[in-house]
């Protein structure tokens, strides 16, 4: 199992990240980030998250291969193609749902997924999101509104999938 850390963005991840949104197949899936990959815009985000929340960056050897992140009470996530299909986004993802639960006194954390992002919305169910509706989008990076389903995940909900795991 690959050795992972959380931490803030820095200014220093600048490199790091610009990589990340410079895979269509990775931007795409975003709701906010543009495509191109702009520089400009990637550098905006090596910051600490100072709003309601967190983001993290998902490092590996302190080179960051992705970041998650709670904000507003709504989860979000990327990884760097070249660790898809790891587990690295699930154990991300379910310790960033803990920390919003446990640490920052959420009730309630919801999630978006592209209506042709199956994977992401299986990884929601693995972690005991319910899908509650559908409606549409627009992506900035597609130009256009997709189809897109919103989960939510409870505390209780979270807490019942533990309880059967034991």
């Amino acid at each position: 199992m690959t050795e992972i850390t959380y931490r803030n963005i820095v200014p220093d991840d600048l490199n790091d990240l610009h990589e990340i949104m410079s895979h269509w197949s990775v931007v795409r899936q975003l709701g906010g980030w543009p495509w191109p990959a702009d520089p400009a815009f990637t550098k905006s985000r090596c910051k600490a998250f100072a709003g309601n929340g967190f983001v993290w960056g998902i490092c590996q050897n302190d080179r960051v291969i992705g970041m998650v992140g709670v904000t507003n009470a709504e989860i979000g996530y990327v990884l760097h193609p070249d660790f898809h299909g790891r587990g690295i986004v699930s154990r991300a993802a379910r310790h960033a749902c803990d920390h919003a639960f446990d640490k920052d006194g959420c009730a309630e954390i919801n999630a978006s997924t592209w209506g042709d992002n199956p994977g992401s919305a299986h990884l929601l169910g693995k972690l005991g999101f319910r899908h509650w509706r559908t409606g549409y989008e627009r992506s900035k990076a597609r130009g256009y509104p997709v189809i897109t389903h919103y989960w939510r995940l409870t505390r209780r909900d979270r807490d019942s999938l533990r309880v059967q795991a034991d």
